[in-house]
This record gives structure tokens, C-alpha cells and sequence, in this order.
């Protein structure tokens, strides 16, 4: 098999001639980079996926989501007792959807520049090819505009205010990926959505808010790269276990990062309770395996990731987060040789 065809099986949850491998979101961290120019004299990205043999190539803008930021020409007037929650959050003391409205900044994906989707693929025509569009996330950017003390007080007390920003984001999020899906669906494989709502021990909303408010938003979103007859991966690490089953209701195809130490994230009892349903993505963590431990315990943890989904399919090897320092580019080289070779 291709990359390209060993992916698109996996996340169909169906028979791979191997375990499919990647490095999250490729990302080549600066410590990874020192790594594998000192040891192997790879100075280049493209060296180091083709030394790895990874199944995916992703295309990312150069730059992170943008920080939200109000107009030059809108102010607000802040009570003096909420000025202190403002240098959290810049719509801490918002408390109308009219004032939301009023000082929401969409941001427009042309400051990301144009994209040679065309010679990305010619450049790689055999592996599955991903895009992170930088489509918003709903929870996630709405503890960057209300502050992370603030915006559970938003939702609690003010919820019109809460839901008149999730419109708004919608509004954005929904723009930034016709944006790029017309210009890009022809030519990859795969897009990625994202957010952030687990903790290392449970979630930090209630499943059910989190339905009710954040699910109808993310359905939108995944329809419509459904539409352009694309795979949508969603990231959320952390123990979001009490949600998978809404990430299938929605049709996701891939959850990903899969982090493995988080509470009730173990791999057998996932692929038991959801294998076959949705194909999973990472499993191999950053906080102990991959920074402190070493080659053989990351093949021992590779080699049970494959066996706990072997009956079901449905399983992408990955590191569980990147940009981190302490990660050991020797336990990289071994996920991935391990992936490849263990049958």
C-alpha cells in the first residue's frame, strides 16, 4: 500500500498492510531538529519525514491562530470592579451579545498568504496529505476573549453573552474554511479541527454543556468539510473520554491526540468501548514515555497500542503532543520504527 492508501484505510477502520505513523501535525520542534542534524546530518524537515517514512505530510500557516484584538475605532467602558478581569480576557466585562457583536474581531485568512496546494501534492503524491485551516475553536478561544476565570462565569451567569460569541466564531470559522477548502479540497486528504476541553483528569465542562452549546457549532463544521468530500481529524487532548461517542455521532473520522495517560484514556479499554467506530490517532505520550523513558519501553508501549486495536483497525501511531523540550529524539526514532515494522 501507499501512505496515501494505508491512511485513508486506517480511518476507514479497515485491513492496513501495517500500522499507519506519524509525527503530530508534523512539527519539527527545534530540540527534534538538533537532534537529527547532530546524530544524522538532516538539516531539512523533508529530510527527516523521508528518514522517518511518516504516512502524512501536513500543510500549516506559518503562524499561529491570530490573538483576538478589538478595532482601533469601538471602546468600552469598564466598571472599576471589573477591571481586573479585563487584563485576562479583553471581553472580561462584556455583558450584552450587542457589545460581543460590536467588538468581536474576525480575523481574515489572507494574513496566513497563499498556499501552492498544487505542488504540495506533486511534491508528495503517494502519502495522505492534512491541512490545518486554523478554523476556531469554540471553548478554547473563548477562554482567550473572557479570561479562564472569567468565562466560566459567563457561562453560568450570562449565557446570552457566551452564545452571541460562539455565533460570531461560527461565523468566522465557517469563512476561514470555505476560504481554504475551495482553494485546497482538490488537492488533500484531510483537514483538522481542534479544541481543547479536557483536563489530565476529566473534563473542564460538563459533557453535557458541552453538547448543548459546543456540539451544534463543531456538526456545521465537520459537515462542511464533509461536503468537499474531505476526512476530518479533531484534536482535544486530555480525558474527553465521556465525549467520544459525540465525536462519532458527529462523524468525525479521526480523534486525535489520544493521550493515553489522561484519566480513562487507556488504549485497551478505548479500542474495546469504541474501535471500529472512529480511528484514533497518537497514544503515545510526551509527559513520561516519550521525554524520560527509553527506546525499548516506547516499542513495548507501540507494540501494545497496535495489539489493542488489531481486531478492530482504526489506529494512527503518533506522539501525543509536540514543542516540547524534553522529548527524546531517540524515542521518535524508535515509535516510528516500531510502527513500521511491528506486524
Amino acid at each position: 500500500m501507499t501512505s496515501r492508501e494505508r491512511i485513508l484505510a486506517a480511518i476507514a477502520c479497515g485491513t492496513t498492510d501495517r500500522t499507519p505513523y506519524d509525527i503530530t501535525d508534523g512539527r519539527i520542534w527545534p530540540e527534534l531538529h538538533n537532534f537529527f542534524y547532530r546524530e544524522y546530518g538532516l538539516k531539512e524537515k523533508d529530510e527527516i519525514y523521508n528518514f522517518l517514512d511518516t504516512d502524512l505530510r501536513w500543510i500549516e500557516p506559518s503562524s499561529f491562530n491570530p490573538a483576538p484584538a478589538f478595532s482601533a475605532a469601538v471602546e468600552i467602558n469598564v466598571p472599576s470592579e471589573k477591571t481586573a478581569l479585563v487584563s485576562a480576557g479583553l471581553m472580561a466585562a462584556v455583558d450584552s451579545p450587542e457589545e460581543v457583536k460590536k467588538l468581536y474581531s474576525p480575523f481574515d485568512p489572507g494574513i496566513f498568504g497563499e498556499f501552492d496546494f498544487v505542488a504540495f501534492r506533486k511534491k508528495w503524491p503517494d502519502n495522505a496529505v492534512a491541512f490545518i485551516p486554523y478554523a476556531l475553536p469554540y471553548f478554547w478561544n473563548s477562554c482567550v476573549w473572557f479570561g479562564m476565570d472569567e468565562v466560566f462565569i459567563k457561562i453560568a451567569e450570562n449565557p446570552d453573552v457566551y452564545d452571541a460569541l460562539l455565533e460570531e466564531m461560527n461565523q468566522n470559522s465557517m469563512a476561514v474554511l470555505k476560504h481554504f477548502l475551495d482553494k485546497a479540497a482538490k488537492y488533500i486528504d484531510i483537514i483538522e479541527l481542534w479544541d481543547d476541553v479536557g483536563g489530565q483528569s476529566g473534563m473542564m465542562v460538563s459533557p453535557e454543556w458541552w453538547r448543548r452549546t459546543i456540539k451544534p457549532y463543531l456538526k456545521k463544521e465537520v459537515d462542511f468539510v464533509h461536503s468537499y468530500g474531505l476526512k476530518v481529524f479533531y484534536h482535544s487532548c486530555g480525558a474527553v473520554r465521556p465525549i467520544i461517542s459525540d465525536f462519532i455521532d458527529l462523524g468525525i473520522d479521526v480523534f486525535m491526540v489520544f493521550q493515553t495517560n489522561a484519566k480513562n484514556m487507556e488504549p485497551k479499554s478505548i479500542a474495546d468501548e469504541f474501535g471500529g467506530k472512529i480511528c484514533f490517532y497518537g497514544g503515545l505520550e510526551v509527559q513520561h514515555l516519550l521525554s524520560y523513558g527509553n527506546t525499548e519501553e516506547v516499542e513495548e508501549q507501540v507494540k501494545y497500542n497496535i495489539d489493542c486495536f488489531r481486531d478492530c483497525g482504526g489506529y494512527i501511531a503518533a506522539n501525543c503532543h509536540s514543542h516540547i523540550s524534553t522529548i527524546k529524539g531517540e524515542n521518535i526514532v524508535a515509535m516510528c520504527k516500531t510502527a513500521k515494522c511491528y506486524k
